[in-house]
């Protein structure tokens, strides 16, 4: 899916490929306000669309994992970089798509075939994330999850059943992890969930990433706790820097109380694309993901820095000196506020939906 035809664009001209959440697809706010954004400034989008993506159903019996969804992520990009041979490919992964893109370049290293990536609120060990899942206080975002999965089993319903799925069982899952259990797990080869939360978590994966990776979370994000970040491995890593905010939630960043303003992390991929396209331009990174200089890598991070600091005082509560390790902060009180508001709203939504389990 694209804004417009790609043969009026020049051959050289950066395309981004956008990677939704879990049961995620081109309707997604996030996407949309992407695919608008990047229109905006010149740039050509294309969204991956996962498997038993919301209307689309499943033509294998193999559910959508995250993990062994980069081999359909290598064929995307091998199609795109074949057909578009000059132009820069940008990735951009959110929650469960930022998991697999991570996957995907750690898979593929020097030849993933993307010239740079960005990941936001994408979980890094799925124990921990299971564990925040786990707790009362994020009883609705569980649930909404599982409703998710609910939509696509009820849609691919007859199919699984051919193959000797028990689907009245499977349905009556009342958490994510047991429909992982029952279904997602033993349809991708996994002999135990434990087995499938080890392949998935991503922690580690970031030392075989060779292209630059910049990955946003939110230290409240209940889909990825800040203790399980592994932020201190890009002193292992020059590729892959890491920003953390105090406040954002799981895809949320909002900068004010209006929640249809642009949000923090749709200025930052806009930057961090436009960084790109730039250092591309100017010789400095190939459309492999190459840098020709370190050095200029960590000027310009430095560089960024410095300018947000003048910009936004209370930003930054502790810059870092290494590649990436930004740490933000925000004013807690206005959050406190229209956290309370936009809570009751979503409580209102969650209950509608808890009708249907």
């Amino acid at each position: 899916a694209g804004t417009d035809s790609f043969e009026e664009y020049p051959d050289t001209l950066p395309i981004c490929l956008l990677i939704p959440g879990i049961a995620g697809d081109s309707k997604e706010g996030y996407i949309i306000t992407w695919v608008n954004n990047l229109h905006n400034i010149g740039l050509r989008s294309v969204i991956f669309l996962n498997r038993g993506a919301p209307g689309l159903p499943f033509n294998t019996p193999i559910t959508y994992d995250g993990y062994h969804n980069k081999d359909d992520l290598r064929a995307a990009v091998c199609r795109i970089r074949v057909r578009y041979p000059l132009a820069p490919l940008i990735a951009g992964g959110t929650s469960m798509g930022g998991i697999t893109l991570v996957h995907y370049l750690a898979t593929y290293g020097v030849d993933a075939g993307v010239t740079a990536a960005m990941v936001q609120s994408a979980g890094w060990c799925v124990f921990e994330s299971v564990k925040s899942l786990s707790r009362p206080s994020n009883v609705m975002f569980n649930m909404f999850l599982t409703h998710k999965y609910k939509g696509t089993i009820r849609q691919n319903r007859d199919m699984f059943e051919r193959i000797g799925i028990d689907t009245d069982e499977v349905l009556k899952c009342r958490t994510v992890c047991e429909i992982q259990e029952k279904l997602v797990a033993p349809q991708n080869g996994f002999t135990s969930l434990e087995e499938y939360w080890t392949a998935l978590s991503t922690n580690r994966q970031v030392l075989r990433v060779k292209v630059p990776l910049l990955a946003l979370n939110a230290a409240d994000d209940m889909f990825a706790p800040v203790d399980s970040i592994p932020v201190h491995l890009t002193e292992q890593n020059p590729n892959v820097a890491f920003v953390i905010t105090a406040r954002g939630g799981h895809i949320a960043f909002m900068e004010g109380v209006n929640p249809f303003s642009k949000h923090f992390n749709d200025k930052v991929f806009c930057e961090f694309v436009t960084m790109v396209r730039k250092c591309v331009e100017e010789g400095e990174l190939s459309i492999d993901g190459e840098w020709k200089s370190r050095k200029r890598d960590r000027g310009k991070v430095e560089e960024i820095t410095e300018r947000d600091k003048k910009e936004d005082g209370d930003r930054f509560v502790q810059p870092s000196g290494q590649l990436g390790e930004h740490l933000f902060s925000r004013s807690t009180d206005r959050y406190r506020f229209y956290l309370v508001v936009y809570s009751l709203a979503i409580l209102g939504v969650i209950l509608s939906i808890s009708v249907s389990f």
